[in-house]
């Protein structure tokens, strides 16, 4: 074995450890919209309800829904160890049904490739999981997006379906890749990971 690609594994895996959800606050409006520099790119992460650029409003928008009580969304900025912010992630709730939904899932440019979507997605697992009456939690996906699916089935989320056609980007139409994650899924998952440290 690669001695030096095992050190980086292990840095990397350490470094990943690392990382933590802080709350979505108006001072990072700025940060995360410089991340993105196109409407194509701001469908594929927040879907056709948002334009390019995303602005104060739009953002405003999703801080509301955090203030309600039990929240209709909850908001992340991911941050490493040396305190930079390098991804986002929102969690819907249905309290009704008992599901969440995860999206506006983004790792910033820089720091794309790096490992570091997977464990953002598995600490907002714990999150959703975390209350007593989320039995499911699912995720929409471009079908064409087939980095983030593979992640997203690495972390044990299993494709459902696909609903064609289901956004119009320019020109383009786009199919969208329905997954979801139950919560004894979530368990056993949570289980074997710990297993195979």
């Amino acid at each position: 074995m690669d001695m030096s690609a095992s050190l980086q594994n292990k840095k990397t895996n350490s470094s990943n450890n690392k990382l933590r959800l802080i709350p979505f606050t108006e001072q990072h409006f700025s940060v995360l919209a410089d991340w993105f520099c196109n409407e194509k790119e701001v469908v594929q992460w927040g879907g056709t309800a948002l334009y390019y650029p995303l602005n104060e409003a739009q953002f405003n928008a999703m801080l509301i829904e955090t203030k309600t009580i039990p929240p209709n969304r909850l908001c992340w900025m991911l941050e490493d160890h040396a305190g930079e912010l390098c991804g986002h992630c929102q969690l819907d709730f249905d309290w009704r049904n008992g599901t969440a939904r995860i999206g506006r899932v983004v790792i910033s440019p820089q720091r794309q490739g790096r490992g570091l979507a997977a464990p953002m997605i598995r600490q907002v697992l714990e999150k959703a999981f975390s209350y007593a009456d989320i039995e499911r939690t699912e995720l929409n996906v471009y079908a064409w997006n087939k980095k983030a699916i593979k992640i997203y089935t690495h972390v044990g989320f299993i494709t459902e379906g696909i609903r064609r056609s289901s956004a119009k980007v320019g020109n383009e139409r786009w199919d969208t890749e329905i997954m979801s994650i139950l919560r004894d899924e979530w368990v056993k998952y949570s289980v074997e990971s710990i297993d195979e440290l």
